[in-house]
């Protein structure tokens, strides 16, 4: 489907500051859809969390039908990730009616929301199951039919967007587009910190690149991004045991403006987990990591373990994949020594990465893919901070 200029945006989204991975993409997004036409923003709560009730899906349904009834060729496009119900089942409503157009961006592929029947009331002790056996069954049609009716259905890499429609069978037709980013143009020579951006799952990820902090030359630093409050001390125990403390630091919760500072800052990016990723048909299995589009746009080299979507332009990229496991550890310590040590190969990797998001995962870029041009939209206009219109609060804080 191809979207013409002027064409008018209901854009249901979580936005920063928050702890989803989606709101930071959806913040970019949003300029995306502004270089098509004209966009109004649906806040949803910033918790990922508050999007199962069951009162808020009944809400954002009516508030967005009315929005469309008002000007009947709006198009609402959704953001669906995990515990999005409220989300999903409002597109599902909005796409049943007809005349209705209806575009989703699906992150964590193959799954839509994490269960549709997830909701709050049935997500605990004693209704897990239910909520399962329900998202198997009636859950699983509601889903092939949201992706059958729906205009456009976006995935951020092309084995997303193939397992999408594998899981849903005949009727369904998914489109990869890539993940955006803003270019950064700070140079990549010169720096001298390597950087694991959050959400830091378990100090465990990390605390082989802590032990290597003394093999850094003298002016290099580990910065870690955010972790849980235990995750946090586990990692600055360790640095104090080992008389490092002094060359990590631990830097919390960040404001997005601040991580880009520290991505700028960053010759080397570190996005690594112990146990690997999803796999095979889990959740996410063919999730595309925002921390690792934003290192190879802001100019770093990048070490990673992630096999999820994002692996299909690695070589590309310049990125380094290494294992999983204590194999894959002493694999991460020695390739990140390696960069700091040879600095024409790590600007080389980092140039590379900066290239091709360059090439493909500008807004202008993205636009295009997302209209279905095949060359950058000219003039994008630069977001406009904050709500745009939202309509009554939709499902309320």
């Amino acid at each position: 489907m191809s979207s013409g200029a002027g064409t008018r945006f209901l854009y249901v989204t979580r936005l920063p500051p928050s702890p989803s991975g989606v709101a930071a993409y959806a913040e970019t997004f949003a300029d995306v859809l502004r270089a098509l036409g004209d966009v109004e923003l649906v806040r949803l709560p910033a918790e990922p969390a508050r999007s199962q009730s069951s009162v808020r899906a009944l809400r954002l349904a009516v508030a967005l039908d009315r929005a469309v009834a008002r000007d009947p060729g709006r198009v609402v496009h959704v953001e669906l990730a995990g515990r999005g119900v409220a989300e999903f089942w409002a597109a599902w409503a909005l796409a049943r009616l007809r005349g209705r157009r209806v575009w989703l961006t699906v992150h964590d592929v193959p799954e839509l929301s994490g269960g549709a029947f997830f909701t709050s009331l049935l997500d605990r002790r004693g209704g897990r199951r239910v909520a399962a056996t329900l998202s198997r069954t009636v859950g699983a049609a509601a889903e092939r039919s949201l992706l059958s009716r729906a205009e456009q259905v976006l995935c951020l890499s092309a084995a997303g967007a193939r397992a999408l429609e594998h899981r849903h069978g005949a009727g369904v037709r998914a489109r990869a587009v890539p993940h955006v980013a803003r270019l950064g143009d700070a140079p990549a020579r010169g720096r001298r910190e390597v950087f694991v951006p959050g959400y830091v799952a378990s100090a465990d990820d990390v605390l082989p690149l802590v032990r290597a902090v003394g093999d850094l030359p003298v002016g290099w630093t580990l910065t870690v991004g955010a972790c849980a409050p235990d995750e946090h001390e586990r990692l600055a125990r360790e640095a104090r045991r080992i008389g490092v403390d002094d060359r990590v630091l631990l830097l919390g919760y960040s404001s997005e403006r601040e991580l880009t500072r520290a991505f700028d800052r960053a010759a080397v990016v570190v996005r690594w987990r112990r146990g690997g990723w999803a796999r095979a048909d889990e959740a996410g299995a063919h999730a595309v990591s925002g921390p690792l589009v934003a290192a190879l746009a802001r100019g770093c080299a990048v070490v990673t373990n992630d096999s999820r979507g994002l692996v299909e332009v690695f070589d590309e990229a310049g990125v380094l994949a290494v294992g999983d496991g204590r194999t894959g550890a002493g694999d991460l310590v020695r390739d990140v020594l390696r960069l700091v040590g040879d600095e024409d190969e790590r600007v080389a990797r980092a140039e590379a990465g900066r290239a091709l998001a360059r090439r493909a995962h500008t807004v202008a870029a993205v636009a295009a893919a997302v209209g279905g041009g095949s060359v950058p939209v000219p003039g994008c206009a630069p977001a406009v901070p904050g709500q745009i219109g939202v309509p009554g609060q939709v499902g309320g804080g």
